[in-house]
């Protein structure tokens, strides 16, 4: 008896819901779908670039011209990495780049982060005044200042040299790794700081034994936000070096549009090269991204 009645209340759940659906306007009902539909046509607009890219790099730049919109190469051919990295010094460049981008996100990380520290753990006189005078540096553009910056390298001595070139870039974003980080260390107790000063720990030893291992998550998802704007940076690197051993990929890869521009092939393959570290090294940061972003989402 009981076995009827639990089939006889689910039939009618079941007659309910269909009704209210077959109820609803026709634009609700079919909402879930044309979001989809959205989704697929932006991922489709998003990702055809790439892999335009990816394949006209392997196709002879005759069947680029003769069929630009074709995907499939008739004739597929990797002489355009093979001249890539044998005519010119691409493995030089990703180097560098490598170089500059790491250590700018780096030197932004460690100084953003000892500065949000302090902004979060204490309180004094003129706090958010300080922290608005941080957040408004950070919206300037970075070429306003290019020609007092090439003034101030000169004389440093730091002009055409990789050590200026991941100093510039560390400095430039410290406001921007204080914003964040100074986020991050709100959702860490400060109970936890009370601790470790009763045992006797330094500010230091609290700052890389206790916090740092929370905020793993936080750091990566900065690291590769900051690698990808350094990664990426041209004015600053074309202005400030000369010597060409010292270019990183976005100056090598402008510097390729010089003897020969219709060389499409060639450029999509440096375009490609620049594009795969990114991709990797966000892979294997995803797994932190979101959670990192999402945590030091609160009000400061």
């Amino acid at each position: 008896m009981t076995t009827i009645k639990v089939a006889s209340s689910n039939e009618s759940q079941i007659a309910l819901s269909k009704r209210r659906k077959a109820e609803m306007p026709l634009l609700r009902r079919l909402r879930p779908t044309l979001l989809q539909l959205i989704a697929i046509l932006s991922a489709i607009a998003f990702v055809y670039p790439l892999v335009w890219m990816a394949l006209s790099s392997i196709k002879p730049n005759w069947e680029i011209y003769r069929a630009p919109l074709d995907l499939v190469p008739d004739n597929p051919t990797f002489d355009a990495y093979l001249s890539l990295f044998k005519t010119t010094p691409f493995v030089t460049y990703t180097i560098n780049s490598v170089l500059y981008a790491s250590g700018g996100a780096l030197v932004s990380i460690s100084l953003g982060m000892v500065a949000a520290y302090g902004f979060s753990r204490h309180r004094f006189s003129g706090r958010q005044f300080l922290m608005v005078g941080i957040l408004s540096m950070q919206l300037m553009p970075g070429l306003i200042s290019a020609i007092p910056t090439y003034l101030l390298m000169r004389e440093t001595g730091l002009l055409d040299t990789r050590l200026g070139l991941i100093l510039l870039y560390g400095a430039i974003s410290v406001p921007f790794a204080c914003w964040v980080m100074k986020g991050h260390f709100d959702t860490i107790p400060v109970e936890l700081d009370d601790s470790a000063r009763m045992d006797g720990a330094s500010k230091l030893r609290t700052l890389l034994q206790i916090h740092f291992p929370l905020l793993v998550p936080g750091i990566s998802s900065l690291f590769l936000i900051l690698f990808t704007q350094k990664w990426s940076e041209f004015a600053l690197a074309s202005v400030l070096l000369r010597d060409p051993d010292k270019f990183p990929l976005t100056v090598g890869t402008y510097l390729l549009l010089g003897p020969d521009e219709s060389d499409f092939r060639l450029m999509a393959a440096a375009s490609l090269v620049n594009i795969v570290p990114i991709l990797a090294l966000f892979l294997f940061l995803q797994r932190f991204l979101v959670s990192g972003l999402t945590k030091g989402a609160v009000k400061s």
